[in-house]
């Protein structure tokens, strides 16, 4: 593209791009390009918000969440892509465009790793960051401002289960103790004061009422403050806890793919 070329176009297109950017943190609530599961998304995106003046948001939302956790990675190749510019094109002309089905593997969430900087990684961060996830103690305090967003091999964020204490609590654990479905935003400082506490005591140290509408933004199950009501934590209780927050997760994206084909299937102990 020559010169010439880009100068007429520019201005367009850089509304389109500051749409995008405004998309993606104040429509989603994602801070900072890291939770954005593929790059591709911003070519999509801003394809789709050049020259439109009446941007369907409700559409879009649902194009991230679709893309984001379809069990198949399809957006990952110039191909792909291709086909999303032009699925979105013609909706930016009216004209009728529909999703096939999604299809989401249970096992895929409970695998998902702590320190991977893989596609679902992304998207179950930037779910939980779309929550806009609240302070354990002071509820009406958003932690996002607090939280260190980048992928890293250790990124700041909290094991609720804390790994030290699975390692001297039981042996009798099947699933992945670094698994995401393990992981909540909280600021800094919490994280410090939990350390490698027993979740239920550290839980006691909160208002627990207020703490089970808190954790609802969190997508982290009930079950937990149960425990902490009844100083008890069962030896199979990150096994229950990590099922139960698969259907945590698997609720809030039915409720943001409504009125699509939402099938749920679990590979779970099928031979490779």
């Amino acid at each position: 593209m020559e010169a010439a070329q880009i100068e007429k176009i520019w201005e367009d297109a850089k509304k389109a791009i500051l749409k995008t950017f405004d998309f993606f943190e104040n429509h989603l609530h994602l801070k900072g390009p890291r939770l954005v599961p593929f790059r591709y998304f911003y070519m999509s995106i801003v394809s789709y918000f050049y020259k439109n003046p009446e941007p369907n948001y409700e559409l879009l939302n649902k194009y991230f969440w679709f893309y984001s956790f379809h069990t198949e990675e399809k957006l990952r190749n110039t191909t792909h892509l291709r086909n999303h510019v032009d699925w979105l094109e013609r909706a930016k002309q009216g004209k009728e465009v529909k999703f096939p089905d999604f299809v989401l593997n249970k096992n895929d969430l409970r695998d998902s790793s702590y320190s991977s900087r893989g596609r679902l990684s992304r998207s179950i961060l930037s779910l939980l960051s779309s929550q806009e996830p609240k302070d354990w103690k002071y509820k009406d305090s958003s932690v996002l401002k607090d939280v260190y967003y980048h992928l890293t091999d250790k990124p700041n964020l909290h094991h609720i289960f804390p790994l030290n204490f699975l390692d001297n609590f039981t042996d009798e654990i099947e699933v992945n103790k670094n698994s995401l479905m393990n992981i909540a935003y909280i600021p800094q400082k919490t994280n410090l004061e939990i350390s490698d506490k027993n979740p239920v005591n550290y839980l006691k140290e909160y208002n627990l009422e207020e703490l089970d509408e808190v954790f609802e933004d969190h997508l982290i199950p009930n079950e937990l403050i149960q425990w902490a009501k009844k100083d008890y934590l069962p030896e199979d209780a990150l096994d229950v806890f990590i099922e139960k927050r698969i259907d945590c997760f698997i609720d809030s994206l039915e409720n943001r793919l409504r009125e699509l084909n939402f099938n749920v299937i679990d590979s779970k102990g099928e031979e490779s």
